[in-house]
């Protein structure tokens, strides 16, 4: 009797049932049923940027080039690994499946191993990747504004793409300010509609929602001739680790050569719950009822590596902390039970089902007495859990194992499926039972949260100096923020082990984020809206300060409209922050405004960025406890600070207060990168006439540059790159500048280059 003939009878052993696990976006091939990705999409309105592909394949995404801004300590993903963070990664699972894309039934008919080699064969010849159903679509509510910075020699404009379509129609059904769409069908006939959106507000744009919905539409499928198939034991699997990722913050200045930095691949993770006393969440200011299921991870010590480099502090700028940063995934709602009416989809705290951490590679799999000889398989339905329990008070039928940093093990690869390469985070739901037309619904937030930068870097240099004291209000005296057995590095000194703290209290903040994540789907993804950004923007060096004017005429007809704000930084190193210059009410309307900021420097570099501001009602029902009577701001990326700006010095018509500095000028001058000369190069001429013209000789009187100084900008300075008109770079040595005015007045001076 053939396979099909045995199903029809049931007469086939359960233990050797058909078992496919299928990757939704995995490997592409050739065939027929195999769709190359068609478009790409980025979802960056916030702090966790992505990229997303049509099919749910993997992508290759970078942010490094153009704007990717340190200050906002972004993380990028570069969706090189299918994981639930680039909006693909899942894996479906099923124990009957019976596979109408091929009818030779011998190659059933064979052991438990065998099978799993055909497993592989099979995801590789069968549909592989979503077929594309409904195209991708991707609309944002903003665009870039149009930006000029004026520089007294050089009018740059910023342009960059929107990353989406402008219309704000699209998404009008909520207050999100990117959204991508795209349905996929895979090789079940399950049909996958993806909705992935983010926000811009302040108090939840370090988060995106994953909104999907899983449909069987196997019946509807001509290859299955209309019948469709039940699937009774399906599962549905996510995953994701830090590794392979982009960040805006620790890159600038680098680690030194020496120095490894943060490790992302060296991390612990942590799953909050699975236990009953995880119903309540913890974050300062309280305890707010909240069923969170989070799963976070943190930069753990490397024990191959001597002392405790827990936060990846970096000896060489004082010990900043660059690792600090938490990824997090949270589930906001998992099906109870399939259905076919959203009015019965109810949310199932206890999904998902099985936890588990660790590397495919290090699974503790036999083969023997597993009927669908599949190690993934295997895990997804709870293999690990017999081998690896969660400890303390589970909820009754769930499976989840172990956290690796409840080991009591100083090492974060020291537990039963841990790997010292890297270790990924799996959530698994289910069991299932799909019939034909019936549908599940998944909703997740990923994001980015912990230590704030620049608290960061002011532990870091307190830890350094051995005057570090412990953060205030932890829930447990001796770990923080961290499980109560908690081990340390081993010989971790007191200062590294508050430190360490310190790191901890970055789970407060991945948890609020993921209550406000939480409160922002229950409230169907109305939270108050932050207001729009300016759509005019330019920033002109002039002698006597930077003048800044915008326009944002659209924020200004907001009831809560609250004003505007610029902040201004000093070079774009990672060590330096933004202050405030400018702050304005409710009151500050006008077509086009201006503001001169005289508190500058001459000829540094500065950064400026304006943003729009909103007040959340203090009784606004959609917004959440902890952010009402606040302040929104519109958003940070829509003033991409691209270009610095230099300030000259004021103009005068006295030769005799000329003065040239640095002088000397050393190239190992911290002061140059703290004054934002990126490449460590620049002569400065100050106090010059509006016109005049200056020219360098060496010491021997050999002519190296001529320089022209006119200014439209009441510019009393010129910096010289210290390139000859020949096009080289001078050496160490004493030059001399002269200095004259067109009428024929003249002033000399020497000055030191030390290269």
């Amino acid at each position: 009797m053939k396979l099909n003939e045995l199903l029809k009878a049931d007469l086939l052993p359960k233990k050797i049932l058909l078992m496919i696990l299928l990757s939704i976006s995995i490997f592409l091939s050739e065939n027929l049923f195999a769709q190359q990705q068609q478009q790409s999409a980025t979802m960056r309105v916030g702090r966790f940027w992505t990229g997303i592909t049509d099919n749910g394949y993997r992508g290759n995404f970078t942010y490094t080039s153009g704007f990717f801004p340190n200050d906002y300590d972004i993380l990028g993903w570069r969706g090189q690994y299918m994981q639930a963070n680039s909006g693909s990664g899942f894996q479906i699972g099923t124990a009957r499946w019976l596979n109408p894309y091929n009818t030779d039934s011998v190659k059933f008919n064979r052991s438990p191993n065998e099978r799993a080699a055909i497993h592989d064969m099979v995801d590789n010849d069968f549909m592989p990747t979503g077929k594309i159903t409904v195209p991708m679509t991707n609309y944002v509510r903003y665009k870039y504004p149009a930006q000029t910075i004026v520089n007294p020699t050089q009018v740059q404009t910023v342009s960059l793409t929107d990353f989406g379509t402008n219309d704000p129609s699209k998404l009008s059904d909520g207050t999100y300010d990117q959204m991508i769409t795209v349905t996929n069908e895979y090789v079940y006939g399950i049909t996958l509609s993806r909705k992935i959106i983010g926000w811009t507000q302040n108090y939840n744009n370090n988060y995106i929602i994953y909104d999907y919905e899983f449909t069987n539409n196997s019946d509807k499928v001509a290859v299955f001739k209309g019948k469709g198939q039940t699937y009774d034991s399906l599962y549905i699997q996510t995953y994701m680790n830090l590794n392979n990722g982009e960040y805006s913050y620790g890159r600038n200045p680098a680690p030194g050569s020496n120095e490894v930095g943060f490790e992302a691949a060296k991390t612990w993770q942590h799953y909050h719950g699975g236990r009953a006393a995880d119903t309540l969440m913890t974050f300062v200011g309280g305890k707010v009822p909240g069923n969170m299921r989070v799963f976070y991870e943190y930069g753990a010590d490397d024990p191959s590596r001597v002392g405790d480099n827990m936060g990846a502090p970096i000896p060489s700028q004082n010990g900043r902390l660059i690792g600090t940063g938490m990824n997090f995934i949270t589930i906001l709602h998992a099906s109870k039970a399939p259905y076919t009416s959203a009015a019965n989809d109810v949310d199932d705290f206890l999904q998902p089902r099985i936890t588990y951490t660790g590397n495919s590679s290090q699974l503790p799999y036999t083969s023997s007495g597993d009927p669908y000889g599949s190690k993934n398989f295997w895990a997804m339905r709870g293999g690990l859990f017999d081998l690896s329990k969660l400890t303390g008070v589970a909820f009754p039928g769930t499976m989840h194992s172990l956290n690796p940093d409840e080991t009591g093990k100083s090492s974060y690869s020291e537990y039963v499926s841990g790997a010292t390469s890297e270790n990924f985070m799996y959530m698994s739901f289910g069991p299932y039972k799909l019939a034909p037309g019936q549908k599940i619904h998944i909703v997740y937030a990923c994001g980015w949260a912990g230590l704030d930068t620049k608290v960061a870097k002011e532990v870091g240099n307190k830890w350094y100096k051995g005057t570090l004291t412990n953060p205030t209000n932890m829930p447990n005296q001796n770990t923080g923020w961290l499980p109560a057995n908690f081990a340390f590095p081993t010989n971790a000194s007191e200062q590294d082990k508050i430190k360490d703290r310190w790191i901890s209290s970055g789970i407060d903040s991945v948890m609020l984020s993921a209550y406000r994540a939480k409160w922002n789907f229950k409230h169907n993804y109305k939270i108050p809206q932050a207001p729009p950004p300016p759509t005019m923007v330019k920033i002109y060096a002039y002698g006597d300060g930077v003048e800044i004017t915008w326009t944002d005429t659209e924020a200004e007809l907001l009831s809560n409209f609250a004003g505007y704000r610029i902040c201004r930084r000093i070079s774009s190193l990672d060590t330096t922050f933004y202050e405030i210059v400018y702050d304005s009410d409710k009151f500050d309307k006008t077509t086009t405004h201006s503001f001169k900021d005289k508190g500058v420097l001459a000829l540094a570099q500065y950064y400026y960025f304006i943003q729009s501001k909103a007040t959340i009602d203090a009784n606004d029902p959609n917004a959440d406890p902890t952010t009402r009577g606040k302040i929104m701001y519109s958003g940070r990326v829509y003033v991409p600070n691209i270009y610095w700006v230099n300030p000259p010095r004021l103009s005068q018509e006295d030769l005799s207060k000329v003065r040239i500095a640095p002088n000397p000028y050393n190239i190992n001058d911290p002061q140059l990168v703290a004054y934002g000369y990126t490449d460590q190069r620049g002569i400065n001429f100050y106090n010059l006439p509006i016109v005049c013209s200056i020219r360098i000789y060496t010491e021997n009187g050999d002519l190296v540059k001529t320089i022209r100084h006119e200014s439209t900008v009441r510019a009393g300075s010129e910096t010289w790159d210290m390139v000859t008109s020949s096009q080289q770079i001078i050496s160490s040595g004493v030059y001399i500048a002269v200095i004259e005015k067109d009428n024929g007045e003249k002033a000399i001076q020497k000055f030191v280059v030390v290269r």
